[in-house]
């Protein structure tokens, strides 16, 4: 911008300096031709004749300059030079000796010397400024009003697009570098809420049916007590069924805290080398997958790399995902990596019945299980969910053909070079 700013300039000097030499040259000329030239005489010549006759004759010369003198001599007569006398006089070159008009155009030309390089002046300062602005500097506040303007609206779904290198373009970058933090905070901020929305929902729909159990129980015995039918044996039996609803609501209270713990927890990422970090990390659930007679498989398609990768949230969301696949495989357990534009992606899958299609309709959903003895809650889902997140990714539920289900983690990893 610097650079435009100063050719601008210089080529509106260079324009208002030959407009002004043009405009004084031409005013000059104007002023020559009304005047006469200063170096201009008139040469007179007087000639005696032989009878007597005088002749006389006159002629425009300019001084220092050859000239040819002009007679009118009679015919038959002999003009010799000691006969002629040649007189020089000044022509009067004043603005006095000039008419009306002349004076009048000698003033607008001499007034037009002085005032016309002073407009020109202006009027190249002007056209200068206006061209500057509209050409270097409009452009981009526009683009930056109305960045703000969608900012001003709550509207960060937009781009800031001005691709020029001066110091408004690099402006322009750095806005747009700030729209994409302030989008994708809002974003994982909306993500937050979202999520609090379903677990909030999830722990209202799972709270439901122990207090409907407790009510029930509550309402029963009541009705006994009121009937005189409460024997020691319903006692019994009544209380401790409302003791196992009171510890599964325990537990739920219990998770809630677990919950809000693991969303509070930072990534701490550390330097590892893959595939062998992978492959470890496979072997070291083979003894589990021995104590359920199941077998491990490894597929991995990842060449020598360093990756930053959060080992606590790797081991605990595979962990938790490991287990699951365990209680439900028949046979085999197979573990997949892949590793594609900064996203470490390892699909677990089972030959088991695979996820039903409520388990796959609701898999959003907080607390969700399939194991109806309710020792099982969906805390590892949700726990392998919210970590996922946190490491920029997401979880994935799906089946496989003809049978088994397959659980697909996304994690974001930046290489080391």
């Amino acid at each position: 911008m610097k650079r435009a700013f100063i050719w601008a300039v210089a080529a509106t000097m260079f324009l208002v300096f030959a407009a002004s030499v043009l405009t004084i040259y031409g005013c000059y000329r104007i002023q020559k031709v009304i005047l006469p030239d200063s170096h201009e005489v008139w040469l007179n010549t007087r000639t005696v004749i032989a009878d007597g006759r005088i002749l006389e004759g006159g002629q425009r010369v300019i001084l220092d300059e050859p000239v040819e003198v002009n007679m009118l001599v009679p015919t038959g007569e002999d003009v010799t030079l000691e006969n002629t006398k040649f007189i020089i006089e000044k022509i009067e070159s004043g603005f006095s000796t000039l008419r009306p008009k002349q004076q009048l155009l000698y003033r607008v030309t001499s007034i037009s010397m002085v005032v016309l390089p002073f407009v020109y002046s202006i009027i190249g300062i002007m056209l200068c400024a206006w061209w500057f602005y509209r050409r270097e500097l409009s452009p981009p506040i526009q683009v930056l009003a109305d960045a703000t303007k969608h900012i001003r609206e709550q509207d960060l779904d937009f781009m800031v697009d001005y691709n020029r290198n001066d110091e408004l373009g690099r402006l322009c970058i750095a806005f747009e570098e700030m729209r994409q933090v302030l989008y994708n905070n809002n974003r994982q901020l909306w993500n937050m809420i979202e999520q609090r929305r379903i677990l909030q929902a999830s722990v209202a729909h799972d709270l439901r049916n122990p207090i409907a159990i407790v009510e029930g129980y509550v309402e029963y015995m009541q009705q006994c007590l009121a009937d005189g039918n409460l024997n020691d044996e319903e006692l019994r039996h009544t209380l401790s069924n409302l003791a196992i609803t009171a510890k599964r609501l325990e537990y739920y209270t219990d998770y809630i805290r677990d919950l809000n713990a693991i969303e509070e927890t930072e990534t701490k990422y550390s330097v590892v080398q893959l595939p062998d970090f992978l492959r470890r990390a496979t072997e070291s659930f083979s003894f589990l997958a021995e104590q359920h007679s199941l077998e491990i498989t490894y597929h991995s398609t990842i060449s020598e790399c360093q990756v930053k990768l959060d080992e606590q949230i790797f081991y605990r969301i595979v962990e938790n995902i490991f287990s699951n696949a365990i209680r439900y495989a028949k046979s085999k357990v197979n573990f997949g990596y892949s590793l594609t534009d900064g996203m470490l992606m390892i699909i677990i899958s089972d030959d088991g019945k695979g996820f039903s299609r409520t388990m796959l309709r609701k898999k959003n959903t907080f607390f969700y299980s399939e194991d109806k003895t309710g020792e099982h809650m969906g805390l590892g889902l949700t726990t392998s969910r919210v970590l996922s997140q946190k490491h920029g990714g997401s979880l994935e539920l799906s089946n496989l053909t003809p049978s088994g289900a397959s659980v697909t983690i996304k994690l974001a990893v930046n290489k080391v070079s």
